[in-house]
């Protein structure tokens, strides 16, 4: 199963998928969506990947998204989409069973429900912490990446979650125009974040819930 494990991750990063972590989903199978927590009783691993965003594009935001940022976002979201399908694919060429989750689909806004948390699977598969800005955040990208989810019945060796945290670091909280961001983790308001990429999506150009400014502010060591 190492040598498995080893393949899909060198098949991911051959894709960009620079992060690439496993874990078990028992836990948090009872959050999943209706949609996919009968079958998943019958799966047991999660594989979080993950593609960092440019650090160049990011650059470009200044106090709103614009049509880069937008275009960049969906273009990340899409090759995440491919290797998760390609991934999928590999497991059920090995007799096993997979379903690739799609990345940053939303099945409603209010309430704001998904299949599963991407941040949660990769955050377990050590991948990184959950941030003050309600993100996952990665040593090395920081918030600067983006998230795909496959599940699966293939028993591929799991990594831990890691101990790290923000720390001393609050460059989210500046950068936020609504004041979302909090001293601490469950200081997060989301409402008030919704209510920000809310707005951002009301020009035509746009037209998408996104935002990117405290992951602009969240770059990691690169």
């Amino acid at each position: 199963m190492q040598r498995i494990k080893a393949d899909f991750i060198k098949l991911a990063d051959s894709m960009g998928g620079k992060l690439f972590g496993v874990c078990r989903i028992d836990e948090l199978r009872g959050n999943f969506h209706a949609e996919i927590r009968e079958i998943s009783k019958s799966l047991n691993t999660g594989i979080s990947i993950g593609i960092p965003l440019s650090i160049s594009v990011m650059q470009t935001l200044t106090d709103h998204p614009n049509v880069l940022y937008k275009a960049h976002y969906r273009q990340t979201n899409h090759a995440l989409n491919d290797i998760a399908f390609q991934i999928s694919h590999r497991i059920y060429d090995l007799g096993y069973n997979a379903i690739p989750v799609p990345a940053s689909q939303m099945l409603s806004w209010k309430p704001m429900r998904a299949h599963l948390s991407h941040r949660e699977i990769a955050y377990k598969a050590g991948l990184g912490w959950r941030g003050r800005n309600n993100l996952l955040v990665n040593s090395i990208y920081g918030s600067q990446v983006r998230l795909v989810t496959v599940l699966t019945d293939l028993l591929l060796p799991a990594d831990q979650p890691t101990d790290e945290d923000c720390d001393e670091c609050y460059a989210c909280l500046d950068a936020c125009p609504v004041g979302a961001i909090g001293d601490n983790i469950e200081d997060f308001n989301l409402g008030a974040c919704y209510k920000q990429v809310s707005e951002f999506a009301k020009p035509e150009r746009i037209g998408s819930y996104i935002c990117g400014l405290c992951l602009q502010a969240c770059c990691g060591k690169r």
